[in-house]
């Protein structure tokens, strides 16, 4: 009977990690910002599970998050670029602390991966590639390289080889887990 009990608590555990988390392994930080993260997605043709994953890979959705080159944000934006992207879409009195707020971070952020995604004619790895490297790298590199098909381990800086294998894993994952709850909320994909 207790071997019954645990299996149902365990299942049960399970069940609701799937449902009310986007990562299994990771329930101690649970998806935040998911309302912002589609509308902005969906407003650039972004898949939202795209952005989720790479806000995850970035920040692990911690809105102050600051890197050691200076990157601010959900989305890692350094306020250099955020600035760029600010003035495109028409932001009046942008300020490098509105980097900060996750509304402003993503929008931004999704804009910027937007514009990297039609550079590059919709190639995933070298949009990721650019977003983590910067646009001029990755344009010379594949300049030097022009490879009909790119492979991840094409990508010639180890860092950002090891930032697209990430982002990537944790999509995939994203993808199983959407699945798997579109399937026990009994949504059968047509």
């Amino acid at each position: 009977m207790r071997k019954f009990i645990t299996t149902a608590i365990i299942l049960l555990i399970l069940t609701f990690s799937l449902l009310y988390f986007q990562l299994p392994i990771n329930i101690v930080r649970p998806v935040f910002h998911t309302e912002i993260i589609e509308q902005c997605a969906h407003r650039y043709n972004l898949d939202p599970l795209l952005v989720t994953a790479l806000i995850k890979v970035e920040s692990n959705f911690f809105s102050r998050a600051k890197s050691n080159r200076g990157a601010v944000g959900l989305m890692q934006l350094m306020p250099s670029t955020a600035r760029e992207l600010a003035a495109e879409l028409g932001y009046k009195e942008f300020k490098p602390a509105d980097i900060e707020n996750p509304a402003v971070n993503v929008a931004l952020g999704t804009y910027y991966l937007h514009k990297l995604g039609e550079e590059f004619r919709g190639n995933q790895i070298l949009m990721l590639a650019s977003y983590n490297a910067g646009n001029g790298k990755v344009q010379l590199w594949h300049q030097q390289n022009p490879l009909i098909s790119v492979e991840i381990d094409d990508i010639p800086y180890k860092e950002t080889r090891s930032y697209v294998k990430d982002v990537t894993w944790t999509y995939q994952w994203l993808k199983k887990i959407q699945k798997l709850k579109n399937f026990l909320r009994g949504k059968i994909p047509r």
